[in-house]
């Protein structure tokens, strides 16, 4: 009694599932498909969308047997590549594309026997111009159909091709029925001015009559029924071999492979931005330096881990196809592109205070022309350097045209710490006091402190009393241990030779 009960439910359930999938969406037929193998659930969705499928192939193809062969593979694609559909409410934008696409391969492969076909076909009569358009807007719909954006086309496919009221069009894709309405007045406009471009003026009445004319065109059952023995074989684990012909699954397996190979080259364009992308951190990073810089190293790195785990993802998802590979991959993405944002906010914030010391510097710049308006010729007089040290003047500018008493001056110049030493002090001494190992009293910026092994220093100092200019870089631990001494003026107060 049981089982009666349970094949009288059986029974009831294919039934209702041949009513196309029993009210159930596309997106809930192509899950309970991925997830429970269920054939009916495939079987409904060829049903739903096989005089779509059907009108494509036909319409690309031309021929009523290869029309068959391409329809029979669009779906065997659909079940071998369920599990990729996203989102999965747009199997019928999906299964378009698809159609399209298997019918444009299989009309390439089969060029050769439709020229010798065409050379023993009969000459073809005079058309009237209205076959003649007919003919034509055959040719160029799907072409300029397939270009469409994706949210004018599903409309079209649900309402002009697969004769769906808006009512059902919205309840398919969870949109009010207004925007459905919207966006087929929308998509009927856009695909009219693509046809122009054509040649073909058509109204959008006529594009209307035209689509609904290629939505009245039945697909054969037995296609329909083949392709539903071979899906549900398929859905079962049963090998479909003998249920369909090796012209169906030479192609079916050439869109797979061309599939597969389309997303290899999408992770293989957003590797090569990952690399990119990690070329410029590499640039950024190697252009830092010196003290108190490890935040920003801190940051890069979280950035190189976020993307060392998105390349790794997608390479598993690349080689697993699986629908948890693909939601890991999706996640490291969206996880690198927000260390990546955080860390282009951290340099945006840099750069923006460095734009804003740099003005600062423009303008000091300016205040110091003012301060400082005299290039000053100096000379160089007695000079010593220790343990491979160097000082070099390269410029002076002063309130006066000479150095001497009263005057301020500004000392630009180049340095070299010897080797070994990670850093080093440069600062006037016993300057214009007359007393060795009395500082003046000078204005500030008469020291710095320098930590790279050699590069430019500037300095400001005053003359207040009679005295030679003299510069020391030293190790700022020991002034005792110089590790060059420069003396330089302009006229008399040049030290030319020490004396001790």
């Amino acid at each position: 009694m049981a089982t009666r009960m349970s094949e009288a439910l059986q029974h009831l359930r294919k039934v209702l599932f041949a009513q196309d999938g029993a009210g159930l969406s596309d997106g809930q037929l192509l899950d309970r498909f991925i997830e429970q193998r269920d054939e009916d659930a495939a079987a409904a969705l060829v049903r739903r969308h096989g005089r779509m499928v059907w009108g494509v192939c036909r319409r690309v193809l031309g021929n009523h047997h290869d029309a068959e062969d391409a329809f029979q593979a669009t779906f065997l694609v659909l079940v071998r590549r369920a599990a990729v559909i996203a989102p999965r409410e747009m199997v019928g934008n999906w299964l378009y594309g698809v159609a399209y696409q298997t019918a444009l391969k299989a009309r390439a492969t089969l060029t050769k026997r439709r020229i010798r076909e065409r050379q023993v076909a009969a000459l073809p009569e005079i058309e009237g111009e209205s076959r003649h358009i007919q003919r034509e807007l055959q040719v160029l719909l799907d072409q300029e159909l397939s270009r469409l954006p994706s949210i004018y086309r599903i409309v079209i496919l649900l309402c002009d091709l697969e004769g769906r009221t808006r009512r059902e069009a919205a309840q398919q894709l969870g949109v009010p029925p207004g925007t459905i309405a919207a966006r087929l007045t929308r998509g009927r406009a856009l695909l009219a001015e693509r046809l122009t471009r054509h040649g073909l003026a058509i109204s959008g009445g006529a594009l209307v009559a035209a689509l609904s004319e290629q939505a009245a065109a039945c697909q054969p059952m037995k296609a329909v029924s083949s392709t539903i023995k071979a899906v549900s074989s398929f859905a079962a684990g049963q090998a479909s071999t003998g249920m369909i012909s090796a012209q169906v699954a030479a192609i079916t397996e050439g869109m797979v492979k061309a599939m597969f190979l389309s997303k290899v080259k999408l992770a293989t364009g957003i590797v090569l931005v990952l690399a990119v992308t990690a070329a410029g951190g590499f640039i950024y990073q190697t252009q830092a330096g010196g003290p108190g810089e490890d935040s920003p190293r801190v940051e890069q790195k979280k950035v190189d881990d976020a993307r060392a785990a998105a390349l790794k993802a997608l390479e598993q998802f690349s080689k697993s196809e699986q629908p948890n590979d693909r939601e890991a991959a999706i996640k490291a993405l969206v996880d690198f592109r927000r260390e990546l944002r955080a860390e282009q906010a951290r340099k945006a914030a840099e750069d923006n205070v460095r734009q804003i010391r740099e003005r600062k510097l423009a303008s000091a710049t300016r205040n110091l022309d003012d301060l400082f308006p005299f290039r000053v010729l100096i000379e160089l007089g007695a000079a010593e350097y220790h343990e491979g040290g160097k000082l070099e003047i390269l410029e002076v500018w002063g309130t006066r045209p000479r150095i001497e008493v009263g005057g301020q001056y500004l000392v630009r110049g180049k340095y070299k710490l010897p080797p070994g030493e990670k850093r080093g002090k440069i600062y006037f001494y016993a300057t214009a006091g007359g007393a060795w190992g009395g500082i003046t009293t000078t204005l500030d910026l008469q020291s710095t402190a320098v930590y790279k092994p050699e590069g430019e220093f500037t300095l400001v100092h005053g003359m207040l009393g009679e005295g030679k200019f003299h510069l020391v870089l030293a190790d700022p631990e020991r002034y005792s241990r110089p590790f060059a001494n420069v003396y330089f003026g302009t006229g008399d107060n040049v030290l030319r030779k020490k004396s001790w």
